[in-house]
């Protein structure tokens, strides 16, 4: 809270007490994270469950307790699921309160800085230079340029007076103002036409979407699969009479602990699990990492990027701008002033600006003279003119880029700011003349001298950097400041090719279009230039992610794959951007990228292990409809491969560290290796039946127990192929996986109802054993071998 003066003195406290009271505050009506009860309802009654849920039901009501080991599993992967969402939901909670938007309020004739959620109907808000306008009002003090392009679409900024009315959800480009509040909550139109519009848009989360596909297409044919399969145990009975075979007891029985063996193999019910334990595992971790991930699957966005578009201030300099010192231009004017003089003039144009940006701050302290000249008329900085101008009765000043301010009329002025540019310094051109009209500066202006800037490179830029050239990402430097000083500190902290410099003052679209590609550095970019620039990137193929702080980077930020905003920047840029850096360092970023590129290359590999086994059950259970067989295994058969080669080793592949690079079709590439898989598993079952139908003498527990080893022997080979290439963490999971298999099939076979084997049985189970990993290893084209 701080003491201000001011002839508004807004509500009374009884009145905020009262408003509070009717529930007249700025209550958000919808949030980007999902409460706590849908967090526990959608974990609890998934589709799947409800499936799973049933044939437990029906296994319990025939004491089949053994096969009930689903059960379990299903039970820890709900609770995991809760926690790791819950935990990560707190996470993101916790961070944003660090990040939380404020505004500032005049209260008694006092100014308070408030949550947004606190403000009441009738408030009086002092809105300035990059914040969010986050209510319905009427500007009853000041003037204002504002972005409503969140709520129209419209890119550029609509200039408001006092009595103009202003909506939530836009920005203040420029300008301050006090503003009444005349709607709240629900009643603000942006809340009515959509609570998302002023927020974040939805990564596209390939993982997430692919998953959702697969699984809708499993969860239509698991059902009828189930019942077909328990249909095929009665046509193949000895019964003609449906109601005899239900009364069968042993037949009914064992159909139905098939039919349940099938379709709880066929769902593959840890793989939503292992995603949202790994992304929320990242959301976590990246938390103490001062990273805020505002939306879970935007890590995944920002691990396909290829290209970074960032601004120059407050990504590879720190921002904190201190003038340098002050040069009169060298060409030849009729302006004769003093140092004296032009402090008076650069201090009285900041204090009526009131600009609170980093430029305003070190003008401020730079320019220290306490005499201000009398204002008769200001012109507001605005991100497309990039220059503000003040009246005085002394006349018109003008501050801002020489570029803009003198356009090519003034060779020498060019060639000066150029040569102060090349060192690295950024300039700002204070000139006289002109007359403020319909938001312009009109007329001829007479340079003066130049504001020369330093902003320090910040020590992580040039690592960061770095780590983002040896990850095959491009780096472009998109920037509002001249080009030759965005270049100079672009090349100083490690870009590459930061000698590929384009000015973008008065360069139409088309050949912007034309030669961004080859183009490293960009200087005297507009904000519709930055989106415009995203946009092209993005139609030649590149996955783009875009750094911000400001709100000239507003529109950038939203057409961007990926938006990261700066929380020493502006609220808008925080708003709209899937990540927050908490500690305003971009070093961060790298780590980020890593955490992505570990989820999408793990996630492949771990989706593989899941998939094989529903896909060979799908396609077995289809076969084996034609056939006078039915499926073989029961429930609690399936134990050990979803527990000791799928479950753990997938989980432990998951959360390993990973910087590939997943390029392609996320389920593309998982199918490339799940149909041999699923084949070779296939293919051991059916030679097994083939076998038996030759053997007569084979039982068909004796078909079960060669099966289901030799199914789990195939799926070790493909656990092997999945991990390739293997390292000493990968062979441990290999390894693991084979000594538990072999340990339970050893030493608690009767457990799991494997029967004994005769020689003929142990010879089938060799000869498929030794053809499976023949097979593989001509699909891999070398031999499998489990070492590094």
């Amino acid at each position: 809270m701080k003491s201000k003066k001011s002839e508004w003195t807004g509500l009374t406290l009884e009145q905020v007490f009262l408003l509070k009271s009717q529930g007249k505050t700025n209550q958000k009506t919808q949030t980007n994270l999902k409460s706590v009860r849908q967090i526990i309802t959608e974990n609890l009654f998934s589709y799947f469950n409800l499936i799973l849920f049933v044939l437990a039901i029906l296994l319990i009501s025939i004491g089949s307790y053994e096969n009930l080991f689903f059960v379990l599993i299903l039970s820890l992967n709900t609770a995991i699921g809760i926690f790791q969402e819950i935990r990560a939901r707190n996470t993101i909670l916790k961070l944003s309160l660090l990040s939380e938007a404020k505004c500032f309020v005049i209260r008694e004739g006092i100014e308070y800085s408030i949550p947004i959620d606190q403000l009441v109907l009738g408030d009086l808000m002092r809105v300035t230079l990059g914040k969010q306008i986050v209510s319905d009002g009427v500007i009853v003090e000041g003037k204002v340029s504002v972005n409503e392009s969140n709520l129209t679409g419209e890119s550029h900024a609509i200039s408001k007076l006092e009595g103009d009315k202003v909506l939530s959800g836009s920005f203040i480009v420029s300008g301050e103002a006090l503003i009444q509040t005349t709607a709240v909550g629900k009643d603000n139109f942006v809340e009515q036409l959509s609570a998302k519009v002023k927020h974040l848009s939805k990564p596209n989360s390939e993982i997430l979407t692919s998953l959702k596909k697969l699984l809708k297409i499993i969860g239509i044919i698991i059902v009828p699969l189930g019942l077909m399969t328990f249909y095929n145990a009665f046509q193949t009975s000895p019964h003609d009479y449906l109601p005899d075979f239900l009364a069968d007891t042993t037949m009914y029985q064992n159909a139905l602990k098939k039919m349940a063996g099938a379709m709880v193999a066929m769902v593959p019910s840890g793989l939503f699990l292992l995603t949202t334990i790994t992304f929320a595992s990242s959301v976590v971790k990246l938390s103490k990492k001062q990273t805020l991930v505002q939306e879970l699957y935007s890590i995944e966005t920002l691990s396909r990027i290829d290209m970074v578009c960032l601004d120059k201030t407050g990504t590879i300099t720190s921002g904190n701008l201190q003038v340098d010192r002050f040069e009169f231009t060298q060409t030849e004017t009729n302006l004769k002033y003093q140092h004296k003089d032009i402090h008076n003039i650069i201090a009285s144009m900041n204090s009526a600006l009131n600009d609170q940006n980093p430029t305003a701050k070190a003008l401020d302290t730079y320019f220290k003279e306490k005499k201000r000249l009398k204002v008769k008329e200001i012109l507001p900085f605005d991100s497309s003119r990039k220059y503000s101008a003040v009246t005085f009765d002394e006349g018109t000043f003008a501050i801002g880029a020489a570029e803009m301010l003198i356009k090519a009329k003034n060779i020498k002025v060019k060639k000066e700011v150029e040569t102060f540019a090349s060192s690295g310094k950024r300039v700002l051109l204070l000139a006289k003349g002109g007359t403020i009209k319909n938001d312009k500066l009109i007329g001829d202006v007479t340079p003066i001298g130049y504001v020369l800037l330093d902003d320090t490179i910040r020590d992580s830029a040039q690592e960061t950097l770095a780590s983002f050239a040896k990850s095959g990402v491009a780096i472009k430097v998109i920037s509002g400041d001249s080009a030759f000083t965005v270049g100079e500190v672009a090349r100083r902290a490690g870009v590459a090719e930061a000698d590929k410099i384009l000015s973008l003052e008065d360069l139409g679209d088309d050949e912007l279009i034309d030669r961004c590609e080859n183009t490293t550095i960009f200087g005297r970019v507009s904000p519709v230039q930055k989106k415009l620039l995203i946009e092209t990137f993005q139609k030649n193929g590149h996955k783009v992610a875009m750094i911000g702080d400001g709100v000239n980077d507003i529109l950038a930020l939203k057409q961007g794959d990926c938006s990261v905003a700066m929380a020493s920047g502006s609220e808008a840029a925080m708003n709209i951007s899937h990540l927050v850096l908490l500690n305003s360092d971009f070093g961060s970023l790298p780590a980020v990228v890593l955490e992505g590129r570990q989820i999408m290359t793990n996630m492949q590999r771990s989706s593989v292990l899941y998939l094989v086994k529903t896909l060979y059950t799908i396609l077995l259970t289809f076969i084996l409809l034609f056939t006078s067989k039915i499926y073989p295994f029961e429930p609690l058969q399936m134990f050990l491969i979803e527990t000791f080669i799928i479950g753990v080793p997938s989980f432990f592949i998951a959360l390993e560290k990973n910087d590939t690079i997943m390029k392609g079709k996320f389920l593309t590439k998982v199918f490339q290796l799940v149909i041999p898989g699923s084949l070779l598993v296939i293919a051991n079952l059916m030679a097994v039946y083939l076998f038996a139908s030759f053997w007569p003498d084979i039982t068909d527990g004796e078909i079960s127990t060669v099966g289901i080893i030799a199914a789990t022997f195939a799926y070790l080979l493909v656990l092997v192929n999945v991990a390739m290439p293997l390292n000493k963490r990968r062979t441990y999971i290999v390894l693991g996986a084979l000594i538990a298999s072999a340990l339970s099939f050893g030493v608690f076979g009767s457990f799991f109802k494997l029967s004994t084997l005769t020689i003929p049985s142990w010879l089938l189970l060799f000869l498929l054993m030794e053809t499976t990993y023949v097979i593989m290893s001509v699909f891999k084209k070398e031999l499998i071998k489990f070492w590094p």
